[in-house]
């Protein structure tokens, strides 16, 4: 297992590390025994923000989550670009801002889970 730094940061890669994990289980099945990849577009995290009563946390995910979301298409595009040509200038745009996206957007929504678990804290001290 992973060694994290914080309860904070453990709490909230943990669940990633796990996924992982079981994504390289999968594809270790898929080769030895030939078993299908299930449908993987399941709304990670999401489920957190539907359970909170933290209406913070309620408000700023969904922004975070859209603005990885649409990094992440941003990259499926300039993959298939660079695929069709090399070259593409437009294609190395949506690699940047993807890249960017995905990383911004995956700060915001640490931050955001960090912001709520320290109100959470205070409430309880």
């Amino acid at each position: 297992m992973p060694v994290f730094h914080t309860k904070t940061i453990e709490s909230i890669l943990e669940p990633v590390a796990q996924q992982i994990s079981h994504l390289v289980i999968m594809h270790e099945e898929g080769e030895v025994d030939g078993k299908a990849i299930p449908d993987l577009t399941v709304p990670v995290g999401k489920e957190t923000v539907q359970t909170t009563e933290d209406q913070l946390m309620k408000r700023d995910m969904p922004p975070a989550f859209i603005k990885v979301e649409n990094s992440c298409s941003k990259l499926v595009k300039a993959a298939q670009m660079l695929k069709a040509d090399p070259y593409s200038v437009p294609a190395r745009d949506y690699l940047i801002d993807g890249s960017r996206g995905i990383l911004s957007g995956t700060s915001d929504l640490l931050l955001t889970f960090d912001e709520a678990e320290v109100r959470r804290i205070i409430r309880v001290v």
